[in-house]
């Protein structure tokens, strides 16, 4: 029942003050901004008070409940109370995801996905799939619980009425440069775990120069947030904490991604992706009761990859959503940019940063991403890294190749993304692993 004495300016001006929201409050934000009769501009100055005052617990859990109440939630239970779900907060190269939903399948766990196309230098899942020809991702809600029965796995995009405010939030935060405002991304990620029926979620909080949460500390932040969040839902929740202060792996655009995405299934992984990979992965078992122990956890996931059996899973997933796997067999069949152009060093020395939001940009400018909602994507463009951190280069040797399809493009993107690339002649101490932390 609506409530005639809640108005948004005296919600605006409590968050403003710095006074606690009450439960009701939250419930009108969510809904009248949903339904278009919050303005614009009145939600983006609630969620600027917001980013500035921070949430309580109390708050955050409510704006979660709100925005998973905002439309229609999935319930997954006569499938299985082990509904997997793995979420990344993006970055530039990130294809993890595709690797790890048919590996995690083909373990016996159901993955239940729910996506989004890209914005911003991130590219989406869901964009990344459809590059495969035939690929639908618009399937009905009965055909996606069926392919969860069946097969273990199935995505959809976040078109049907699945927490529709989170998806308006999400364009929001972007709007008003308040992309890393914690709270509300905590409240966000798990109203969509709530809307899609997923039970044990593992996050791969991703943070440097190639998204929006720039250090450690604030990805430990949003992570326990998440965790606590997970313990007042009954969802059992994990993280994984990941740089993205190069971009990961060598490919960074939809159909590029999608091959390197076939290569890593084939065994022929490369290191940054891999440790990503592992790590989630076993945080997924343990979350899922499979094994207590990490390192015994990590075993399983590397089998997985090994003996084929994730390719064949990623292979009924594509096949179940109307995809041509030929293409899956053949990845050379897959459409190439007219223009494939080296991008040469200058100068000799080692490979000391690569700075992932320059790279993403480029990927972006050469038809990569999208720079307005309604933009089309040139699944051909984008870019292959030849050189990564810590790699030696001599002059005149090849950084990188550029794919587009506008040759006005080569001149500025080939100069930009030479001058994303920092080379010394002193030694490069390369970390260990792209894994910062796990919880």
């Amino acid at each position: 029942m609506e409530n005639n004495n809640i108005d948004i300016r005296n919600i605006i001006n409590k968050k403003r003050n710095k006074v606690e929201l009450k439960d009701e409050e939250i419930r009108y934000f969510i809904q009248k901004y949903t339904n278009g009769e919050v303005l614009e501009a009145q939600a983006g100055a609630l969620l600027s008070y917001i980013y500035l005052n921070g949430l309580t617990d109390k708050e955050t859990l409510s704006f979660s409940l709100a925005m998973a109440n905002s439309g229609d939630k999935l319930d997954l239970s006569e499938i299985s109370d082990q509904i997997v779900d793995k979420h990344s907060t993006g970055g530039v190269g990130d294809k993890v995801t595709l690797i790890l939903m048919p590996l995690i399948a083909s373990l016996g766990l159901p993955v239940a996905k729910i996506s989004s196309r890209g914005f911003g230098i991130s590219g989406g899942t869901i964009d990344k799939l459809e590059s495969i020809p035939g690929f639908n991702t618009e399937i009905s809600l009965e055909k996606f619980e069926e392919n969860i029965k069946d097969i273990g796995v199935s995505i959809i995009n976040q078109t049907y009425n699945l927490a529709p405010a989170e998806k308006k939030m999400y364009r929001l935060r972007s709007l008003v440069s308040c992309a890393d405002c914690l709270p509300i991304v905590a409240a966000s990620l798990m109203s969509l775990k709530l809307a899609s029926g997923s039970n044990k979620i593992v996050f791969d909080l991703t943070c440097g120069r190639g998204t929006y949460i720039k250090n450690k500390d604030d990805a430990k932040k949003l992570g326990k947030m998440l965790v606590k969040l997970g313990n007042e839902l009954n969802k059992k929740v994990g993280y994984v904490i990941t740089s993205m202060e190069e971009p990961l792996g060598n490919s960074i655009g939809h159909i590029l991604e999608i091959k390197e995405t076939i290569r890593c299934l084939r065994g022929n992984m490369p290191q940054d992706i891999g440790d990503v990979v592992v790590a989630l992965g076993s945080v997924i078992l343990e979350l899922s009761g499979r094994g207590k122990n990490l390192n015994e956890n990590s075993k399983v996931i590397i089998d997985a990859i090994n003996s084929g059996k994730a390719l064949m899973k990623f292979k009924e997933m594509v096949a179940a959503q109307g995809g041509d796997i030929k293409y899956i067999e053949e990845p050379e069949s897959f459409a190439k940019a007219k223009y494939i152009v080296p991008v040469y060093s200058t100068e000799s020395g080692n490979i000391k940063s690569i700075d992932a939001d320059v790279v993403g940009s480029i990927a972006r400018y050469l038809g990569a991403g999208r720079m307005k909602d309604d933009s089309e994507i040139d699944k051909t463009a984008g870019i292959i890294l030849e050189k990564k951190i810590g790699q030696s280069v001599e002059s005149g040797g090849v950084l990188a190749y550029i794919h587009t399809n506008d040759e006005n493009k080569v001149l500025g993107a080939t100069q930009n993304l030479k001058d994303a690339f920092k080379i010394t002649n002193g030694k490069v101490l390369v970390p260990k692993s792209r894994v910062l932390d796990i919880m």
